[in-house]
């Protein structure tokens, strides 16, 4: 890793390389999805997601564990989450997507935490204004058109009751060491920081725990939640239950380049609520691009469609990847000039935005019964 990549749950360094990541995961102790996870997978769901094809998840904790079992008909359940901070944008939307098809293709379970306490805690946002955030967040997950009959919703401050006395049992084997180790805590921080770890391991063996019944978890999420993920690892076996498994995404660019998209500047980033208009200007003015300078060296060497933002989030949203890949060798060969490229991803990301619009609707007038309900799992396993 390059001396001033740094990845925290809290912090993302500006200047993180594709290079990086391999490392990353490496120092992280995880390891790289390789060709036998990937073909176990096509095998079960019969196809790959454009995620994992374009590398996009790239690396995993026991995933062959989770596959395994599940091919034995041993259940799992899947666990994701969302820190309310800010309005949605695609770099926090699309991870979930990825969430959607592994709950689709294996038709499980699915616990999403929303971390409102962590919010409160590490950015002083009033509570007020957390509790508008945190509706709208769910909403905007919600707008993918998850299955309510299997999408449950934590809300860390209003499932505090069941929430708490299993995170007790978690902190009781974190120290305040070990907090400072792995997420460089200091003796000014506030002990509400310590403990907010502990709440976060807690859906990676809730289900096992009201049900009775030791059931895996396999937990998606971008790589710079992996301490928490790291020192859940640890405790949860302790309390008898089987260790989470992962599979860890690199982040979604930043539209200017390098780090990931984030909720401080509107400019870094495409918002849910972009009109096409919007989403238009971004692209033409902020999107980093692989192209050259002038048309005619566009037409003459080609572009770099690997690093170009407009490029890779079309790739994300276009499903036909023979279609994706013909735009790639035409960018490449300069057949395409960088402002077609940004035009057509404007075009795709548009339309996208524009499908979610029903869905949260329909998820508004649906809120309460995708809202965690504890007993729905006492006699499930």
């Amino acid at each position: 890793m390059t001396d001033k990549a740094e990845v925290t749950p809290w912090e993302v360094s500006s200047d993180l390389q594709e290079t990086d990541y391999s490392r990353i995961a490496s120092q992280f102790g995880a390891k790289l999805i390789d060709d036998k996870i990937l073909s176990d997978i096509k095998e079960l769901t019969g196809e790959i997601h454009p995620f994992l094809h374009y590398g996009i998840f790239f690396a995993h904790r026991d995933l062959d564990i989770i596959l395994e079992n599940y091919r034995k008909g041993e259940p799992f359940y899947l666990y994701t989450g969302r820190g309310p901070s800010g309005n949605m944008h695609l770099g926090h939307l699309l991870p979930f997507m990825f969430t959607k098809w592994l709950q689709e293709k294996f038709n499980v379970d699915l616990l999403i935490q929303i971390t409102d306490d962590e919010k409160y805690l590490f950015r002083d946002i009033p509570e007020s204004e957390i509790r508008t955030i945190t509706r709208n967040n769910i909403l905007d997950i919600l707008s993918l058109g998850f299955n309510p009959e299997k999408t449950h919703i934590i809300v860390d401050s209003e499932q505090a009751g069941i929430l708490y006395n299993q995170a007790v049992r978690v902190s009781r084997h974190i120290t305040a060491s070990t907090a400072k180790a792995v997420f460089g805590f200091t003796d000014s921080d506030s002990i509400g920081k310590y403990f907010f770890t502990s709440i976060q391991a807690v859906p990676a063996f809730l289900l096992s725990a009201l049900s009775g019944r030791n059931i895996r978890c396999l937990i998606p999420y971008a790589i710079d939640q992996d301490p928490h993920f790291k020192v859940a690892r640890d405790v949860i076996p302790k309390l008898g239950y089987e260790k989470p498994s992962s599979i860890i995404s690199k982040f979604i660019p930043s539209l200017k380049g390098g780090g990931k998209m984030s909720s401080s500047d509107l400019n870094s980033g495409i918002y849910l609520d972009d009109s096409p208009k919007v989403v238009r200007k971004k692209l033409m003015k902020y999107a980093f691009s692989g192209g050259k300078e002038t048309a005619e060296e566009q037409r003459k060497y080609g572009a770099n469609p690997d690093i170009d933002f407009a490029f890779n989030i079309y790739r994300m949203l276009e499903h036909d990847q023979n279609k994706v890949e013909g735009i790639y060798a035409k960018y490449k060969g300069g057949e395409i000039l960088s402002g077609e490229m940004k035009q057509l991803s404007a075009d795709t990301i548009s339309a996208f935005l524009e499908t979610l619009g029903p869905a949260r609707q329909q998820a508004e007038r649906n809120y309460s019964e995708y809202m965690f309900n504890a007993d729905d799992f006492r006699d499930r396993y």
